[in-house]
């Protein structure tokens, strides 16, 4: 048998903005709003715009 089936996943340290929103239940306008105000970090890779989870998780603790 596989081991790897077994494992529990490892801890997301990033969300892709859709992701973010269906984790969060955030809007994808409200999210790039608070990203574009500096409310909320986020990095682009390639043409990839990450959140990381920590930064998700301290907006969530403010509102």
């Amino acid at each position: 048998m596989n081991q790897d089936a077994t494992r529990p996943a490892p801890p997301r340290l990033s969300y892709s903005v859709a992701e973010a929103s269906r984790a969060t239940g955030i809007g994808r306008t409200t999210l790039y709003k608070l990203m574009g105000d500096g409310s909320l970090s986020s990095v682009k890779i390639g043409n990839r715009r990450l959140i990381p989870a920590t930064a998700l998780q301290a907006i969530l603790q403010v509102a």
